[in-house]
This record gives C-alpha cells, structure tokens and sequence, in this order.
C-alpha cells in the first residue's frame, strides 16, 4: 500500500505541487529513486494544483517517478461566496453564452486564446528549472490545463516522451497544424499521445476531439481516442486505458 505526501514549491512565484509515493508500511523511507521520469500535468479552468494530484495513485508511471502539478497563474473569482480558482487563460463568457442562446457548438479552433501563449511559455520555463528531461517527460492536463499541454508539446524546442489529453479541445487549428507537420511529420518524429473524450461532454463538444485526434494522427502522431458514455470528466475507463498507454510508452 502507498500514500501520497504532497510538496509545495514555487517558481519564479507559481505554486508547483509534486507529488511523492511513499509506503504505508514504512512512511519514512524513501521514495523509490527517480530514472528521470516525469509527469507534468496542469489542472482544468477553475480549479487549482490539487485538483489532478490524486491522479498519482492510479496512473501506473514507473516507481519514482515526479508527479508535478502547477498552479493556474491567474486567480478567478468563482463566485460561491468569494471563492477562488486558478486559471491558465481567460475565457469568453459573453461567446459561451451565446453560443448557447443560438445552440451552437463551442469552436475555439480559429485562433489560439489570448494568454495562452503567456501561459505556455511560463511552463516550459518551469520544466527547465525544475530539471524535467524532456525525454522522460510526458505533459498532460484536463480541460483547458489539455489544451496547453498539446501546445507545449508542440512548441517545447525539444521532443517530449509523450501527451495525456484529458478532454481538451482543438485551438488554434492552422497554427497547430504548421507545427506539428514541421517538427514531427516532417523530421518523422513520433508525437505519441493517448486522448479522451465523453460524447456527451456539454462544455468542449466531443466533434472538436475528433477534429484535434485527426490533426494530430495525420502529422506525425500515434496514439488513441478514447471515447466514453459521459460529461467533462476523467471516469475509470480512461484511468485504464490510459495505464494501458502508459505501460506500452515505458516498456
């Protein structure tokens, strides 16, 4: 049996929380010695550090591997009594809005949203100073925190081990495909990637998964789509296929 330890550190001002797996028999040794192998991952609109950090006692990484969740860079008001959140970049509420007055469907593919690329850039400055190998790194995230993970793994200068879409969505259609085709279908780089997605997803319709699991497949990536009978969230099913992901990536 295993336990999570929780440890809160911060760059350059943003709250980073990594996350240690220590054993319940023997809570004070060690954790097992890191190969290199990290799991950067970046939580949804809303939330914070600690809402993907459970994520580390299902995910089957490798032993010692450093589980490291950022903090949003911007503070929101969530509106429950002054509650706050964290947030990568804002969003267009009055758009949403009416997208759902006229029933349409929410399309951010026409450009990337302002401050993502602020964010992205942000986190890639992270990685280095907090030594992540990008060849031992995979990047992932929920929600909005999946939409800048497959901007940073298409515009890291280097090659990341792999990515983890948990219900994202395609941004910035052109200006993603350019890049994916330059740095991986043109070098024939592998961008190895697993997505999820449930069809009845009422905040990112599952259309734009499949738009984003094309752009992906047809310029140099190999990977999954899975689709589940559900909302915006990450049920047991996608837990056991991406462990199956995870197991294949490791071997």
């Amino acid at each position: 049996m295993r336990y999570l330890q929780h440890v809160e550190k911060f760059v350059d001002g943003m709250k980073v929380v990594e996350v240690l797996k220590r054993s319940e028999a023997n809570p004070e040794a060690q954790p097992a010695k890191n190969d290199g192998t990290v799991f950067f991952c970046m939580h949804g609109y809303g939330a914070n550090a600690y809402d993907l950090a459970g994520l580390s006692a299902y995910l089957d990484f490798p032993e010692g591997t450093r589980m490291i969740f950022p903090n949003g860079i911007l503070g929101i008001d969530m509106g429950y009594g002054g509650q706050q959140g964290r947030a990568w970049f804002n969003i267009d509420w009055v758009e949403i809005e009416r997208i759902r007055r006229e029933g349409g469907l929410r399309d951010l593919s026409k450009s990337l949203p302002p401050g993502m690329a602020d964010a992205r850039d942000t986190l890639i400055a992270a990685m280095e100073k907090l030594e992540c190998d990008p060849a031992r790194t995979i990047v992932g995230g929920f929600s909005q925190g999946a939409m800048l993970a497959t901007e940073i793994m298409l515009n890291h200068s280097s090659y990341l081990k792999g990515l983890i879409v948990f219900s994202g969505t395609l941004v910035n259609r052109i200006g993603w495909e350019q890049t994916a085709a330059n740095k991986y279908g043109a070098q024939s780089k592998v961008l190895s990637f697993i997505q999820s997605h449930g069809t009845h997803d009422p905040v990112l319709p599952v259309q734009a998964a499949h738009r984003l699991y094309a752009l992906l497949t047809e310029h140099g990536g190999e990977g999954k789509l899975v689709e589940f009978a559900g909302q915006h969230e990450i049920p047991a099913q996608v837990i056991d296929e991406t462990n199956n992901w995870l197991r294949e990536q490791f071997r």
